[in-house]
């Protein structure tokens, strides 16, 4: 009796089917926003030219959503365009660098759940707050569209939220 009670100590315990799940959805998207800042970074900020021309789109869409009637998302639209001037102009480097390290953060802590260890819940919860805290740290309040903050930090709670249901299987 003795024997199978050690087998069964050194028995890896088996990862939950809906922890895995949840775990390669976060490594897809963890992975794309990786690629994206990286490329991002590689490739450097916008030139003059480029952004008047994004600008020039972006405006145009304004322009359309206040003729639709659509007041409020035209003025959510230019808050996008005046945090998006600031992120290529004035924060780029840093911005890049801080949702890079962000990423990295988020991806230590599902790969620390997939192994079972709480400490990786704890810094996926850290990881879905920084793109928040990142936005609040480098741009003024009144470029922030509300919406991207709600949205951001819906998506995040659910997130966490279906990760903590699996809290019970980490030590």
């Amino acid at each position: 009796m003795s024997e199978y009670s050690t087998e069964q100590e050194y028995q890896p315990t088996a990862k939950p089917t809906f922890l895995v799940v949840l775990a390669v959805l976060s490594f897809i998207s963890m992975g794309l926003n990786f690629l994206q800042y990286l490329f991002s970074f590689i490739s450097g900020p916008m030139n003059q030219d480029a952004w008047e021309v994004y600008e020039a789109t972006m405006y145009e869409s304004v322009g359309q959503m206040n003729d639709l009637g659509w007041s409020g998302m035209a003025q959510m639209v230019e808050q996008v365009i005046q945090m998006s001037y600031m992120a290529n102009f004035d924060y780029f480097v840093l911005n890049n660098l801080l949702q890079l390290i962000a990423v990295l953060i988020g991806g230590a802590g599902v790969f620390m759940m997939l192994r079972l260890k709480k400490i990786g819940f704890h810094l996926y919860v850290i990881y879905s707050l920084l793109p928040v805290v990142i936005m609040y740290l480098l741009f003024p309040a009144e470029v922030i569209a509300t919406f991207v903050v709600v949205s951001t930090l819906v998506v995040s709670a659910i997130f966490c939220l279906l990760y903590a249901l699996n809290l019970k299987h980490m030590k």
